[in-house]
């Protein structure tokens, strides 16, 4: 049997050797902001798994999922706050915790507090007036390392001037080290990280088709649930990340080894699981699940065989979300809000002077406006930038998907600000830079 899913929409094809069927699920459950699918392997079935980022919650999702069984059958699940990490042939697992954090590196919250960046206090300097200070500031040679590499901190028009010649490891923001100082030099080396304790217990849930759902404490958190014939295989780490110094870069980095067991759960899910009770395999380095993979690998780009033809099938988009109006307000208002923070003077530290200042935004002529009735808002905005071009900048972005959820714009002014010095965007016309619309 062959799986074609639609990446937007609730429709699937099953196509077997003789026969092909349409299976829909409009009315499934999904998480209250735009989400992104990904598939999931069962021996039975296809999990088609749904998450959404919880802005609030520190790193979180939010998921739901449908199981299309090989005989066309569907059944939705949520998840809630929990991150799906397999399935087996009876449900779909997931966990709150899928990866250990490092343990705390000595010094963590030692020492002196850091100047605060959120002080209204300090006087606002005219962006004209910092750029002359920037530019009195790099009279005379860019600092160097010892062996000729340049150091310091470039805006990116000055790194394209630089050339060639003079790469080497550089930072962004404008200003340089202090005359005479030694930017090659680290003030103190690093400390060798701490031997890593055990990862911390997780308690896993395994939701079933039939809304049976299955809680299972394991002493070690686990990565990836799994069947293997008869039995469920479960890829744990047995202790936190191991971090590594490299005493010539003064730079640690972590690596996560993990190992598996083969658990017999024909008779059901136990209430507990001490991986020390079953026999434990390493898992090679090569096969272990990096931040960015599916538990089931990337789905199969399709082919013009595989196009179907829907103009006759109904239920193939989803049913609008319901959302209040205060919702509604509350979605647009979040984006217009980053937005025009960027009109807010700048709180930067500068090196020449191991101080605070705060700076006009470069941003100038902000306008930001919301327009269309929803599911269709968007917000525009429009300004001009002093640094890099003096265009009328424009872009929009839609607020809600097709289906009225929110979409996530949680970072969308750092991608704003990323494409403008990046020149990620077209050229501009009639002296105006538009944006392809989000």
């Amino acid at each position: 049997m062959r799986f074609l899913i639609d990446r937007e929409r609730p429709v699937a094809v099953l196509r077997g050797a003789d026969c092909q069927r349409v299976v829909t699920w409009p009315d499934a459950p999904l998480p209250a902001r735009a989400s992104t699918a990904r598939l999931v392997a069962a021996p039975d079935a296809v999990w088609v798994v749904y998450e959404a980022y919880v802005p609030e919650s520190a790193g979180l999702v939010w998921s739901t999922a449908v199981r299309i069984g090989v005989d066309g059958s569907t059944v939705g699940v949520d998840i809630g706050r929990l991150s799906v990490i397999g399935a087996d042939s009876e449900g779909i697992w997931a966990s709150p915790a899928p990866w250990p954090a490092p343990e705390p590196y000595p010094g963590d919250g030692d020492g002196e507090e850091p100047a605060s960046f959120d002080s209204e206090d300090l006087p606002v300097e005219s962006w004209e007036d910092f750029q002359k200070d920037e530019d009195d500031w790099r009279m005379g040679e860019l600092p160097r390392h010892r062996d000729g590499r340049l150091d310091g901190v470039y805006t990116l028009s000055q790194l394209a001037e630089l050339g060639d010649e003079d790469e080497g490891e550089h930072s962004y923001g404008w200003f340089a080290s202090a005359p005479g100082s030694d930017p090659g030099e680290a003030a103190t080396r690093l400390a060798p990280p701490p031997a890593p304790g055990p990862s911390a217990p997780v308690e896993l849930v395994r939701f079933g088709g039939d809304g049976r759902v299955d809680p299972l404490t394991v002493d070690r958190t686990v990565a990836e649930v799994a069947q293997d014939g008869s039995r469920t295989v479960f890829t744990f780490f047995p202790a936190n990340p191991v971090g590594t110094l490299d005493q010539e870069t003064d730079s640690i980095s972590y690596s996560y080894p993990q190992s598996r067991i083969s658990v017999d759960l024909t008779d059901g899910v136990p209430s507990a699981l001490t991986v020390g009770d079953h026999e434990a395999e390493a898992v090679p380095a090569d096969d272990e699940e990096c931040w960015d993979d599916d538990t089931a690998g990337e789905a199969a780009e399709p082919d013009a065989r595989d196009l179907v033809d829907l103009a006759t099938v109904s239920g193939v988009d989803w049913a609008p979300a319901q959302l209040s109006a205060e919702g509604i307000q509350a979605a647009v208002r979040e984006v217009v809000e980053q937005l025009e923070w960027l009109a807010r003077p700048n709180t930067i530290w500068t090196r020449r002077d191991d101080r605070i200042h705060r700076v006009e935004s470069p941003y100038r002529d902000l306008a930001v406006r919301a327009s269309g009735d929803w599911p269709e808002t968007q917000v525009t905005v429009e300004f001009r930038h002093r640094e890099y071009a003096d265009a009328l900048y424009r872009r929009r972005y839609r607020i809600f998907d097709p289906a009225g959820r929110p979409i996530d714009r949680e970072y969308l002014t750092v991608y704003l600000e990323e494409d403008i010095a990046t020149g990620h965007h077209p050229a501009a016309r009639d002296g105006v830079i538009e944006f392809p619309d989000e």
